[in-house]
């Protein structure tokens, strides 16, 4: 018999548990995981992209909601796959009364959407037409409307909790809605009526859709109560019922009381049902951890305990026990399968249900079980990285022995097993790079939801990066502060078991910023990239980043699951003005469809300046295929399509206010010119087809005193979809050795 004093259990949360999640899962669900409503559509032609809606039954009266998002399909060989670059809807036709169009997407998480109330039952229909970031149009679509009047439906009033009241407290949870034949719930307000309600009580309605019982019953015993519901505009009769209400006495001996028990899986192992905890040998576990199983008590009322009370528990292996707070604590010394039964007396003699639980105790943590390699992306952080973010790679070799290397504010620090240490107390690993001065902590663990179907376990690596100044912080037991470390081990293939994923066709990805705000003077940027992959997973990934960076290849790796594979990116492009970073993580389907999201951040250093406004630029709805074309011409952002006429202009320090060049443009085609009175001569310009991007010299004529100076720039459509932006850098006049740095703009002519 174990006497617990759980004096601070009306605190606990049942539902807090915590578990290790990866910004990988996330962004999984958020690709795959749309359903779609119930709205007929009707396609009228088939170009490139298509239009989704996701409505449901409309009802007078009952807002939209959450409801009413428009999704831009592109259609692929054998699925639909989401894009979600920034795009603006063009509706024709009328909507229902009270229904409104939101008609800006600017990516994954902020989409066009209907908006509002519907106030006439009928039928609506109206044709949607999308312009898409990079200047195509969507099909045009129908969408019709079936708006439904809800008096046409007959309902019945349901309630819940109304014998769980009592007297002298508040109302937990108990109230009444109104469900329709087709169980649908009414959700546009309407007037109730009751008699018989106890003293303390009234009906209130919670604007969702229910209607709750509120305040605190005063006197104890069951009271008959009639409710009737009306519609609040014609005081016609919806439904009514007769109601028991049951108000108990505040008697802890004619209590019911539960015990909960809360069992969280844990590390590697899945257990076959939610009554198996998995725990290590040899690791501690303290209160509040939420590592280790946990329970609570509460009575009928869902009021927790507070105890004293005392608990009856088997089956606890050895160096384990429960404390006052509920939580399974210690260090167990032993692996094995333990059965634990518990049931708790509380202090007036009732007793509990008895909870079974299974608890896995396994073996210390062996290193070589994770053989594999793991590449990992580290936030950005301005103290940690100067904003630059990071990548931590190793491999786990089969004997146990790790390798790897960290990348840091654009240096690359090599380590080996010397490195990686096992810190058994606080159950996690201990990474070091020499010459680095950063330390991270982290532990492996299993996503069984995303593991793929052929059964091998899914892999992860997860922890915080934080600056180290003494080999003493790694013997510390409390994780440091400092920025998350989250990546998977890549899957392993062979000759006999090619990844399905392979192809010798790249796929072609446009990043384009989603800042719709952005001006003509600032640097929103676009890029391009190409991922090729191997028969063995292995991925290969060419950037061209929005700073006009030499191209960069990165050798990354292929992370297969069960819904596709992803693909950890991490980048250090360098250039006069500094160095940038691009980092993110894109998603791969079968069909060689890809998505994602990736950041860039330009840092300047003292080669030179770069233009105001150069900062952490986020790209939401990354997207490409291996079936789309290369982008051609100047039709990454279909630029010719509304640019006939152009000049270019350098602006920034060491050129003349006047140097600019008029330029044609016709379906892709450049030439280029001095503009006339310039001081500027022998222009020269290259558009590469392959990526979109315009590349050129010219020739600063010489002032008096001084001498011609070559300017070279590179440029990429911004997002504002109106001009080229770019980056240019100069020799300056006083030394031709230095040079300095500003942006190339191609814009339209004024008229």
């Amino acid at each position: 018999m174990i006497t617990l004093n759980a004096s601070q259990f009306a605190s606990q949360s049942p539902n807090l548990c915590r578990t290790r999640r990866s910004l990988i899962a996330s962004l999984a669900f958020t690709l795959v995981a749309w359903c779609c409503g119930t709205v007929a559509v009707r396609s009228q032609a088939a170009p490139q992209y298509a239009i989704q809606v996701g409505l449901g039954n409309l009802t007078v009266g009952e807002p939209l909601g959450g409801n009413g998002n428009i999704v831009i399909l592109r259609p692929s060989p054998g699925d639909n796959f989401w894009y979600r670059l920034p795009y603006r809807v063009q509706l024709r036709g009328e909507l229902p009364p009270g229904i409104a169009l939101e008609p800006e997407g600017a990516g994954f998480h902020n989409l066009a959407r209907f908006i509002g109330t519907p106030t006439a039952a009928g039928t609506y229909r109206v044709t949607l037409q999308a312009t898409m970031a990079d200047g195509l149009l969507t099909q045009a679509t129908e969408v019709v409307f079936f708006v439904e009047d809800p008096k046409q439906r007959i309902y019945t009033v349901q309630s819940w909790g109304t014998d769980n009241l009592l007297a002298g407290s508040g109302i937990l949870n108990a109230g009444l809605q109104l469900v329709s034949s087709d169980q649908r719930q009414l959700r546009v307000p309407a007037e109730v009526n009751t008699i018989g309600l106890p003293d303390g009580l009234s009906v209130e309605w919670d604007g969702q859709g229910a209607y709750t019982f509120t305040g605190v019953p005063t006197t104890p015993g069951t009271y008959p109560v009639s409710v009737e519901f009306r519609w609040r505009d014609t005081n016609g009769l919806i439904a009514s019922s007769q109601l028991s209400l049951v108000v108990a006495v505040d008697d802890p001996s004619a209590l019911r009381y539960r015990l909960t028990l809360q069992s969280p899986s844990l590390f590697t192992g899945r257990p076959a049902d939610s009554r198996t905890a998995v725990l290590r040998q040899g690791v501690t576990y303290t209160d509040f951890g939420f590592q280790a199983p946990w329970f609570y008590v509460e009575d009928q009322f869902g009021r927790r305990s507070r105890g004293p009370f005392t608990l009856d528990v088997s089956g606890v292996p050895e160096g384990l026990s429960f404390s006052d707070q509920g939580f399974l604590v210690g260090r167990p010394l032993q692996p094995g399968l333990f059965d634990l039964n518990l049931q708790v007396t509380l202090p007036s003699g009732a007793k509990t249900n008895i909870e079974s639980l299974t608890l896995q105790v396994r073996r210390s943590l062996a290193l070589e079980q994770y053989a594999g390699t793991y590449d990992c992306n580290i936030e950005r952080s301005d103290t940690i990285n100067g904003n630059l973010g990071g990548r931590l790679r190793f491999i786990v070799g089969a004997s146990g022995q790790v390798s790897g290397f960290l990348l840091h504010n654009t240096r690359r620090f090599p380590f080996t097993s010397a490195a990686f240490v096992y810190d058994e107390a606080a159950d996690q690993w201990v990474i070091t790079p020499p010459g680095s001065n950063l330390l991270v902590r982290g532990s492996f663990f299993e996503d069984g939801s995303l593991t793929p179907s052929d059964g091998a376990p899914l892999l992860g690596f997860t922890g915080l990066a934080s600056q180290s100044q003494s080999a003493d912080a790694v013997n510390a037991s409390s994780s440091p502060n400092g920025v998350l470390v989250s990546g998977w081990r890549a899957t392993r293939r062979a000759a006999t078991s090619p990844s399905p994923y392979a192809d010798n066709r790249p796929i072609n990805i446009v990043f384009v910023s989603n800042d719709l705000t952005v001006q003509n003077s600032e640097f929103g940027g676009a890029g391009f990239m190409t991922v090729t992959v191997s028969s063995a997973g292995n991925a290969t990934v060419t950037v061209w980043a929005p700073d006009g960076s030499p191209p960069v290849s990165l050798a990354t790796t292929l992370v297969e699951t069960n819904i596709g594979a992803f693909i950890p990116t991490y980048a250090i492009l360098l250039n006069s003005s500094g160095a940038s970073s691009l980092m993110g993580k894109l998603f791969v389907n079968l069909n060689g469809d890809a998505a994602g999201e990736l950041s860039w951040f330009q840092r300047p250093s003292l080669r030179g300046s770069f233009p105001e406004g150069v900062s952490l630029i986020t790209y939401e709805g990354v997207i490409g295929s291996r079936y789309a074309p290369q982008p051609q011409g100047l039709n990454l952002l279909g630029l010719e399509e509304s640019i006939a006429n152009a000049q270019l202009d350098l602006i920034g320090e060491e050129v003349p206010a006047g140097s600019e060049v008029l330029l044609s443009l016709e379906r892709g085609r450049m030439q280029a010119m001095p503009a006339p009175g310039t001081s500027v001569s022998r222009v020269r310009l290259n558009h590469q087809p392959r990526t979109g991007i315009v590349t050129g010299t010219m020739i600063l004529n010489p002032a008096p005193g001084a001498r011609a100076r070559t300017v070279t720039f590179r440029g990429i459509t911004s997002s504002d979809r109106q001009s080229i932006l770019g980056h240019y850098s100069v020799p300056k006049a006083a030394n031709a050795r230095r040079t300095s740095a500003g942006m190339m703009m191609i814009r339209a002519r004024s008229r």
